[in-house]
């Protein structure tokens, strides 16, 4: 298993979900796959897709706990406002004001260590790494099968993409190695153009 990491600029991704709507579908199973200068790789989605969610996470929880210091400020102050200045004299008028100032200070606290958490977890979110499937030098010819053209209209109202479809071409790269083997790349967007431009770009000159 040879495992390589990319910038997004290395890459040219071979079968993306073409939209919003294919995230909670069964499409999300299937592997999604990258040519490169030296082969085509099976990314590791699942990676990223784990790194996006906590770093999703994280931010919801900074946007509460910055609630919270908001809250907590105006707690503090509001708790000076009704007790002086008998807060000078008898302690038990501290408690409110105890209780907002470690409000704020726990958020801020909480904020700062999410803030270190997110940025791990958001190299993770941006990071690209696959599996060589197959290299260049192994391939003797890629056939572009199965084409058919579907609606990857992506506006927010499924209604509208279904009355104004908007159409795509989609194939599969069957891939007839030197040892004989054949290897599906499924849903290629715009099959004969990518495979084209992936020729042209990495200088390959198989069938």
């Amino acid at each position: 298993m040879t495992m390589r990491k990319f910038n997004y600029n290395e890459i040219v991704i071979l079968n993306p979900l073409q939209t919003r709507y294919q995230m909670m579908s069964s499409r999300v199973l299937i592997p999604l796959y990258a040519a490169a200068n030296d082969g085509i790789y099976r990314m590791n989605r699942a990676k990223r897709i784990k790194g996006f969610t906590v770093t999703l996470g994280i931010t919801i929880g900074i946007i509460v706990l910055a609630f919270l210091v908001i809250f907590g400020i105006y707690f503090v102050f509001l708790s000076l406002s009704l007790t002086l200045p008998a807060s000078f004299t008898d302690p038990v008028y501290w408690i409110p004001t105890l209780i907002g100032v470690g409000l704020v200070a726990g958020s801020v606290f909480g904020i700062i260590k999410l803030v270190k958490i997110g940025k791990r977890f958001g190299k993770i979110a941006n990071e690209l790494e696959g599996e060589l499937v197959v290299s260049w030098s192994q391939v003797k010819t890629i056939t572009v099968m199965n084409v058919r053209q579907e609606n990857v209209a992506n506006r927010p109202s499924l209604v509208l993409n279904i009355i104004a479809p908007t159409y795509k071409e989609i194939g599969d790269w069957h891939v007839l190695t030197t040892d004989g083997r054949d290897i599906t790349i499924p849903n290629v967007d715009d099959p004969q153009n990518k495979l084209n431009y992936v020729k042209n770009r990495f200088n390959l000159n198989f069938s």
